[in-house]
């Protein structure tokens, strides 16, 4: 399954202006069929029993990915978005862009979670590494991470127990 959603994403993926543009993967429902199960594959047999997912492709792909588990999403949310109830707040490390990021995310992991982040990208590592440090703060265990394209460093790699269905080498070119 796995080589096959790889394989798919491959062939739908595009650049735009120097950009991803995920917008045909997204559209394309055979895509989308695969990624879910791909992205859970190698964390099914783990116990997660959560993921989190940071806005706002990471939703996408991250509500796939639990539904694939059978497990419920909690949603790492940005400035700007409305997020009611009680939160933990963690500000981000510079992006790939230069922006430290507020990461929040509801009070309602457990220590009993043990929780997965899905993400369709990892660069920098500095949002994922905020949204791990909001699961670990809230008690639960974070297990790892599950992105569609890897192009972090081998450090973060390992520091954040990175899977991906391809890294950022395997793309076309721009």
């Amino acid at each position: 399954m796995t080589e096959l959603a790889r394989a798919a994403f491959l062939q739908a993926f595009r650049w735009a202006h120097g950009h991803a543009d995920l917008a045909p993967v997204f559209a394309d429902a055979g895509t989308l069929a695969l990624l879910g199960p791909a992205l859970a594959a190698p964390f099914a047999d783990v116990g997660i029993t959560m993921v989190v997912a940071p806005e706002a492709r990471g939703f996408v792909v991250g509500a796939l990915c639990a539904e694939h588990l059978g497990v419920g999403l909690v949603l790492a949310r940005k400035p700007g978005s409305i997020h009611p109830g009680e939160k933990i707040e963690v500000l981000s490390a510079p992006d790939w862009r230069g922006r430290a990021v507020t990461i929040r995310l509801a009070r309602i992991l457990t220590a009993s979670d043990r929780v997965l982040l899905v993400d369709d990208w990892i660069e920098t590592a500095s949002q994922a590494r905020a949204v791990r440090e909001a699961v670990e703060l809230t008690g639960a265990q974070f297990a790892g991470t599950s992105v569609i394209v890897d192009d972090t460093s081998p450090a973060a790699r390992t520091e954040l127990n990175v899977v991906s269905l391809v890294r950022s080498t395997d793309l076309p070119p721009s």
